[in-house]
């Protein structure tokens, strides 16, 4: 298996089948073997049995649950579960399928490294404000340089996780990951993309869970020194 796509998803029912449909076309043509492994996470409509049905008709289509919810659980959950040796995890809800291609390029010209999308418009100016700051936190805490932390899809060798310790199961994933990379002097390049509206459904940021994310930060980067200093995986 050459390329493993990891996609959670949560309460995407009126969605969700569209969604994965889409993947199929852009996959398809890179020649090589891949799979869609499709997490539903803690859903509670039937965006689980859509994905099974889905499955059915693809055999690409592998479907793994994670019934205790989180979306950094749900990515490693996917990515535990992956047979590819290129490993890649997506935001089913807001990410064009079609980049995958030339980042998968990308990624094959600076391999082995961590390639990823670089958002250049978020869609509305809070959010825009919020990732800036956000970002600007991940540089000052982390050292991490990348514009768009948070940005999906994101894509490496199966090397690089299974020597990466990620363990933050909520949505602080993407921001330890990239923090673990930096520290590895792993390189990292991005390929700067317009933006994708959702495919449906409706945003759960909030600026109560923006807040919470920026605060989690902090958090996680002294749990990051006590592992630094101890060996052991400090859990808040």
């Amino acid at each position: 298996m050459h390329l493993s796509v990891v996609l959670p998803c949560r309460d995407q029912e009126g969605h969700i089948e569209a969604a994965l449909e889409q993947y199929f076309p852009p996959l398809s043509s890179l020649g090589k073997p891949f799979e869609l492994v499709v997490v539903p996470n803690a859903c509670t409509d039937a965006t689980p049995q859509i994905v099974r049905n889905v499955a059915a008709r693809h055999p690409e289509v592998r479907v793994v649950d994670n019934p205790r919810g989180g979306w950094g659980l749900s990515v490693l959950v996917g990515l535990r579960a992956a047979r590819g040796d290129v490993l890649c995890y997506a935001n089913s809800a807001r990410t064009d399928p079609a980049v995958i291609p030339p980042l998968l390029e990308l990624y094959a010209a600076n391999a082995p490294c961590l390639a990823k999308v670089r958002r250049e418009n978020r869609g509305a100016p809070l959010r825009q404000v919020g990732s800036l700051l956000y970002n600007l936190e991940g540089r000052l805490l982390f050292g991490v340089r990348a514009r768009d932390i948070n940005g999906t899809p994101k894509m490496f060798p199966r090397a690089l996780f299974e020597v990466v310790p990620l363990g933050e199961e909520g949505d602080l994933l993407d921001l330890e990951l990239m923090a673990r990379v930096s520290r590895m002097e792993c390189p990292v390049v991005e390929l700067p993309v317009a933006g994708f509206p959702r495919h449906g459904g409706k945003s759960t940021t909030t600026i109560a869970s923006a807040w919470r994310m920026y605060a989690g930060a902090l958090s996680l980067r002294r749990r990051m020194m006590q592992r630094d200093r101890t060996g052991l995986e400090i859990v808040a």
